[in-house]
């Protein structure tokens, strides 16, 4: 709970917490008023939104601390005589702690010179990723030093909006270390967010950043800590109160949940079942993301062979919001006897997914050559790595049955036209000319899959053939 304490001729709204293992508890200042007037101003006595304008950015500034208004509000009245009328506070708030800051890097950067010492050459060589961001940063604000005043950047006489700004990553400058990440220089921008997470307490984006870049690179236990200390961090992060239909909506949460995600992610490719089940688990009762859970399951069940657990958290998953999980589906189904119904299953994915089909039988592809071959091209890359240990020990039937269906020329040419008609309509969208998407819609239809699996039906086995074929 925080209160109001004097400090001299100052007040400030502080903040008990205990320390870790001693158990004491130490005031945390969370703000500092300087004068009389900014205490009227916050008391509602001065502009008539100063109260409300005060109260909305402390709360988001302080997300994480309950507030009781009346009882700040009340400690502001009784001490008001221990402040001065008025105060300088440009030098204090905007020039002060930017000023030192400055001078306490800028002197260990100039005594830091490569040229005189090895240490030193070896100091910069080790942070040279960070020095050429904060490079890139300094370069990117000279740049916009210069902007015209407006209702959208002024801040009032007390300077509340450059004192109270969020202490969360700015979005621009976390935009720029996933660039690093989404270009796959892992190497900068595992440097960028590690630095981002020593400047900002609770980053719990950028532990889960540190988790995806060691993922990609195989890392799997060195991931799984990352996505741990993300869930960990991004907990602290949510309201006193949400509910489910709220997880996921609610910006706040959605750290926690992408940790919970890439964990389960992370623990079914490191063939820690029981593990990634538990979180699955989590994934639906905790937060009720039902999907990303049976999304998980359906790659774990079919890695341990529970064929039947696998389809139906294939199905549940699948559909239009993730026709991918088709493939799952339909390698679980012809386990379970039924090369009926994994073929149609298994031609609707494809039919969406047609780089990522033919990755899945061994076949080689060339590069992409669009945002959407790319996309098809990495659900390929990422079910090979979730499958993993399904495709290590694949039944030999099941092996010769889709490969054998991928290479069939009546399929071969579908999968081929789908890739045409996705480019056809990439290049005429933007003229507003339909046919290549109505197209597109009609081939990646669950009825079009069923039509052109029946016709298909002379690559079934005989005995379901001649089955299907009476019927």
């Amino acid at each position: 709970m925080a209160y109001v304490r004097r400090r001299g001729n100052q007040l400030a709204i502080v903040h008990g917490e205990r320390e870790p293992g001693t158990g004491k508890v130490q005031q945390r200042i969370l703000f500092t008023i300087y004068s009389k007037a900014e205490a009227l101003e916050i008391l509602g006595r001065g502009e008539k939104s100063g109260r409300w304008h005060f109260e909305g950015l402390f709360e988001h500034h302080v997300p994480d601390i309950k507030l009781n208004w009346k009882k700040i509000r009340r400690g502001l009245e009784d001490n008001l005589d221990a402040l001065p009328d008025l105060y300088e506070y440009q030098s204090e708030r905007v020039r002060g702690r930017f000023r030192e800051d400055l001078c306490a890097f800028s002197k260990q950067l100039m005594m830091t010179d490569p040229q005189d010492l090895m240490p030193s050459a070896h100091l910069i060589q080790e942070h040279r990723h960070e020095l050429e961001y904060l490079s890139d940063l300094i370069q990117w604000r000279l740049k916009l030093r210069e902007q015209k005043e407006s209702q959208w950047n002024e801040d009032n006489p007390f300077y509340w909006r450059f004192a109270l700004q969020a202490r969360s990553v700015p979005p621009d400058t976390e935009e720029h270390a996933a660039g690093f990440y989404e270009r796959g220089e892992y190497k900068k921008a595992q440097a960028i967010f590690t630095l981002l997470i020593d400047c900002f307490d609770d980053y719990a984006e950028g532990y889960n950043y540190l988790g995806l870049i060691a993922y990609e690179q195989r890392k799997l236990d060195e991931a799984v800590g990352h996505f741990e200390k993300t869930i960990e961090v991004g907990r602290k992060l949510f309201p006193a109160r949400i509910s489910k239909k709220r997880y996921w909506s609610d910006h706040v949460t959605r750290p926690y949940m992408r940790g919970l995600r890439n964990l389960a992610l992370t623990l079914n490719q490191a063939a820690r079942f029981d593990e990634a089940l538990a979180l699955c688990d989590r994934l639906e009762n905790e937060c009720g993301d039902d999907f990303t859970a049976n999304s998980h399951r359906a790659a774990i069940y079919l890695n341990t062979r529970k064929w039947e657990q696998a389809a139906v958290s294939a199905k549940r998953s699948g559909g239009d919001l993730d026709p991918s999980a088709g493939f799952v589906e339909a390698f679980a189904l012809l386990q379970l006897g039924q090369p009926d119904a994994a073929l149609p299953a298994f031609l609707r994915a494809a039919l969406h997914c047609p780089r990522a089909a033919r990755m899945l039988v061994g076949e080689r592809t060339v590069a992409p050559k669009s945002s959407e071959e790319a996309r098809d091209h990495n659900t390929g890359v990422s079910l090979l790595r979730t499958l993993d240990t399904y495709f290590k020990d694949q039944p030999r039937a099941a092996k010769k049955f889709f490969r054998g269906l991928v290479r069939d020329p009546r399929v071969t040419k579908l999968l081929d036209e789908s890739i045409v008609v996705v480019r056809r309509w990439e290049d005429e969208h933007h003229k507003g000319d339909r046919s290549a998407f109505d197209r597109m819609a009609v081939m990646r239809s669950w009825s079009f899959a069923e039509g052109e699996a029946y016709k298909l039906r002379d690559l079934l086995p005989f005995s379901v053939e001649h089955r299907l074929a009476v019927h």
